[in-house]
């Protein structure tokens, strides 16, 4: 154990007494950024967001690196440096320095102090125009200090007693400090230039600095050992390790893609399975691959090989060396698990056996990397089921180093947290910049994740960054929006694009270039049943087909497969029993099952195997019947003769057909030689009754996983009208007559017309599109804006997804205060759908709720207020819980007089 010198101010500690020094630290963390600075794809992105040349993006990375040096600075403090003991208060330093640099009482003087002290004033001169700089450097944990652009001071508490002169005086201990930075930053600090002020600049320095911070604060083999005090020529030493942790992490490519090059395996290579050479490039991944456009959106059929096409794009990305590594993100968790395998064995053809990049599942809480698997340990550590090398797994650790492995594959959340407004989201985004982000399964149904996923492709290509966006029925209107197209095609138009093909946007103007389809189209015959008739899918069954019955909700699935069992028990004779799917129990039983999502996550992976043995590619002979819910409509190889499934989008319907006769060529069973899908619907012919539970369909009242029922009415009529459909050949049609912006606002105006029964459903619609819009906007971390603008609400949970956390509240328990929430009268509809898509109106007018966070609750408040300036009318109330108010509630009011509550000798009076 190294004795420290109570002389030397100290940055880190560990369990075993070891001791980092903070000159030492700072030289880490400097040498590190500067180390992220040099890789060419990370330059060129800087260069382009600051609008700068070569040559002073070189003086810039010098100047950041010296900013750098800086970021701990308020680990001076005396507070800070008293936790060496261990019966010392926890103290921090970043809000401890955020008071110095706040201007109140006292602190001005502190201020002086540590700018002579530092010789601040040349750095000054560096950010004449970008001071979002500086409140970068102490955002390096991932969140902005109390400072900002407009001075807030409100959170920094009084930290005078940490920054008292007199013997240890803090400011006095930065000397060696001073001593370093004026030697190892001579050249920067001699040039006087200013900082590029461009906001997207600003925001990809912080992501870099945290980056650096986690990279140089780890002192574990193969990264930057403490110092135990001994800091000279420290940088010189920071230097040196951190060329070799870059490479050893990932986050440097140069000597993977020098053995890509190496290998130079063709397209047939890299998708080889085992010594069998599958195929040759197809037009969609020849084109996909060698396209120029930075951000591009191919469309394609189900089973095209639109994975291949991604993964091909950065295999020629990455060699031709624009793109440093991969993150494939996918919709949900088994779709994430099913690619990872596909992906680790694309990069094993593309790469050497010694010298491949790391693969990590980007799925919090499985930690898996290639084979080897993870468990945390307490302290932060990990175990690991083998003896790998813990630098390259380094990214798979923690999930906010998720991004910055090499290659990685998990959900759109993990991509989508690089753009709202939380914890380590710049660490996210820089960590994404030089590497070819591909978004799987994109749709146009969810305005809130829509929302997101364009503002994190605004910056991403904004940095000259490349992501593929890939869709078998992406709608005109959402295809334009994330490309960033001026203008939407109008319905004709849209219908008339060329499918499957590949669009881009330049200036603001939308290009389109047909790829050419994969082999022949298939025909497929649907029919419209209002029951699901189970002794023909066991008859199916029977005669050997593989029946895929796809449930909206997981209680239909269940009641089906009740059903489904209890038909074969009436029946019972002995082949039957081979009917139902069935998993392998480890005594060796088969148990008759279904598939869903609420399993527990071990039991899904032998649920995907088991559901692609039994229907896949390599599906065995004989009759058996998968029933499931939308689990089983993506990413899953799955091959049936006969589709039983509810009424859903047509985008989501195309994709559940995509799971019929997917495989061309195969001998199909008598009855199903031909494609066949009995779609269920209302038995009424109407949608908008209160009894749609059993289909997963509609909003508010009636519940339903697919809430836009002007989709399902069109949806609902296209199998009607037009029960053969050809696959692809119809696929931009059927999708634009369903969910382009002309055909819903048809549809809007012919149902309301002739059923006013229907128009609280739209009024629903319109309520929560708005306010999934405006949660979004309030949600975004806004790369356009000054990072000094850049808040983190202490109250705010900010979701990638709305809905996902969901959780029943019993209004009834007596531990819980009384719900409150605004109250209504004779206000326009739009005022009532918005309310009611974000709590329950327990009776007209009246919406309750059990808490609202001061964040949330101001939200909606905003909402109101700015709609009630354009449709004044009617009046608004709404109360809270406040324990700091009269009688515990808060009062605002739109439509009414002012009106205050007032405590009367414990009376409760409301003062006009």
């Amino acid at each position: 154990m190294a004795v420290r010198c109570h002389e030397t101010l100290w940055a880190k500690r560990d369990a075993a007494g070891g001791w980092h020094s903070l000159v030492g630290h700072s030289a880490d963390v400097s040498a590190s950024l500067k180390a992220l600075l040099d890789l060419p794809l990370m330059s060129a992105r800087l260069q382009r967001l600051g609008q700068i040349d070569e040559t002073a993006a070189i003086a810039a990375s010098a100047k950041l690196s010296a900013l750098a040096f800086l970021h701990d600075i308020g680990k001076a403090n005396r507070g800070f440096q008293a936790r060496s003991r261990a019966d010392a208060p926890r103290v921090g330093h970043i809000d401890e320095l955020a008071w110095v640099f706040s201007g109140r009482r006292g602190a001005d003087i502190v201020c002086d102090c540590l700018h002579g002290r530092l010789g601040l004033d040349r750095v000054e001169a560096w950010l004449a125009d970008a001071p979002g700089l500086f409140d970068a450097v102490f955002a390096h944990h991932g969140r902005p200090w109390a400072l900002g652009g407009e001075g807030q001071t409100a959170d920094i508490k009084d930290a005078s007693a940490h920054w008292r002169d007199g013997p240890g005086d803090p400011v006095e201990r930065l000397a060696p400090m001073r001593a370093a930075f004026d030697a190892w930053f001579r050249e920067a600090l001699a040039d006087g230039g200013p900082l590029p002020r461009h906001p997207g600049f600003e925001h990809a320095f912080a992501g870099l600095l945290m980056l650096a911070d986690w990279l140089g604060s780890n002192p574990a083999p193969r990264f930057i050992p403490f110092d135990h005090g001994h800091h000279a020529d420290r940088m010189a030493f920071a230097q040196n390790r951190t060329a070799l942790v870059m490479p050893a992490t990932g986050i440097d490519a140069r000597a993977t893609r020098e053995a890509a090059l190496r290998v130079g395996a063709g397209f047939a290579e890299a998708f080889a399975q085992g010594d069998r050479l599958l195929f040759a490039a197809r037009p969609i991944q020849a084109e996909t691959a060698r396209h120029p456009a930075p951000l591009l959106v191919l469309e394609a059929e189900t089973g095209s090989g639109k994975t291949e096409a991604a993964l091909w794009r950065f295999a020629e990305l990455f060699r031709a060396g624009v793109a440093d590594g991969l993150y494939v993100a996918l919709p949900t968790r088994v779709a994430a698990t099913q690619i990872f395998e596909r992906v680790k064995r694309f990069r094993d053809n593309v790469f050497p056996v010694h010298e491949r990049p790391a693969v990590i599942l980007a799925v919090p809480g499985q930690m898996r990397v290639d084979e080897a698997e993870g468990a945390r340990l307490p302290d932060f550590d990990v175990q690991w089921s083998d003896d790998g090398d813990r630098a390259a797994r380094w990214a798979a650790e923690h999930p906010k180093r998720y991004l910055a492995a090499p290659i990685a594959v998990g959900t759109i959340d993990q991509a989508l947290l690089n753009a709202v407004r939380v914890k380590h989201a710049h660490l996210r985004a820089v960590s994404l910049l030089n590497k070819l982000l591909v978004v799987d399964e994109v749709h146009a149904s969810d305005a809130y994740m829509e929302r997101l996923l364009t503002n994190l492709l605004r910056f991403h290509a904004g940095a000259s960054g490349h992501a593929l966006l890939l869709s078998a029925t992406l709608g005109a209107g959402a295809r334009s929006r994330l490309l960033g197209a001026a203008t939407v095609p109008d319905r004709a138009e849209a219908e008339t694009v060329r499918y499957p093909a590949l669009s881009w946007c330049e200036d603001g103007v939308e290009y389109r270039k047909p790829v050419g389809s994969v082999g022949g189209d298939k025909v497929v015959r649907l029919e419209a049943r209002p029951i699901l008739a189970e002794p023909e899918a066991v008859a199916a069954a029977r005669a050997g087909a593989k029946v895929l019955i796809i449930r909206n909700t997981v209680g239909q699935a269940l009641r089906t497969q009740e059903a489904l069992e209890a038909v074969l028990d009436a029946q019972s004779t002995a082949p039957d029993g081979a009917l139902p799917f069935r998993v392998r129990h480890a005594d060796g039983r088969g148990i008759a099952t279904l598939h869903h999502s609420r399993f527990a996550e071990p039991d899904r992976r032998i649920l995907d195997a088991a559901v692609a043995a039994a229907i896949g590619r390599e599906r065995p002979d004989g009759g058996r019947i998968v029933i499931g819910t939308q689990t089983l409509e993506q990413s899953l190889d799955l091959d049936a003769d006969l589709l039983v499934t509810d009424l859903c989008p047509v985008d989501v319907l195309l994709q559940r057909i995509g799971r019929l006769h997917r495989h061309a060529g195969r001998s199909r069973p008598h009855g199903c030689a031909a494609p066949r899908a009995i779609v269920l619907v209302p038995a009424a012919r109407e949608l908008f009754r209160a009894d749609l539970r059993a289909y997963g369909l509609g909003s508010g009242e009636t519940g339903g996983v697919y809430e836009d029922l002007r989709t399902l009415e069109l949806t609902r009529r296209l199998v009607e009208a037009e029960p053969v459909w050809t696959i692809p050949a119809m696929n931009r049609r059927l999708v634009e007559a369903a969910t382009h912006p002309d055909a819903l606002a048809a549809i809007e105006a012919e149902l309301t017309a002739a059923d006013p029964a229907s128009r609280p459903h739209v009024d629903r619609l319109t309520g929560r599109f708005f306010a999934d819009l405006k949660a979004a906007e309030t949600a975004l971390l806004r790369f356009d804006r000054p990072f000094s603008d850049f808040r983190i609400e202490a109250d705010a949970i900010i979701a990638t997804r709305l809905g996902g956390a969901d959780r029943p509240v019993d209004f009834r328990s007596e531990e819980r205060p009384p719900p409150v929430g605004p109250l209504t009268r004779d206000v326009a509809d739009r005022f009532r759908g918005f309310l009611s898509s974000v709590m329950p109106e327990a009776a007209p007018g009246v919406f309750v709720a059990a808490e609202l966070s001061r964040g949330v609750r101001e939200r909606i408040w905003t909402v109101l207020a700015s709609w009630w300036a354009e449709m004044p009318g009617g009046s608004i109330v709404l109360l809270w819980k406040d324990d700091a108010a009269p009688g515990r509630l808060g009062l605002r009011t739109l439509g009414l007089p002012p009106r205050t509550l007032a405590d009367l000798d414990g009376a409760l009076l409301v003062r006009r």
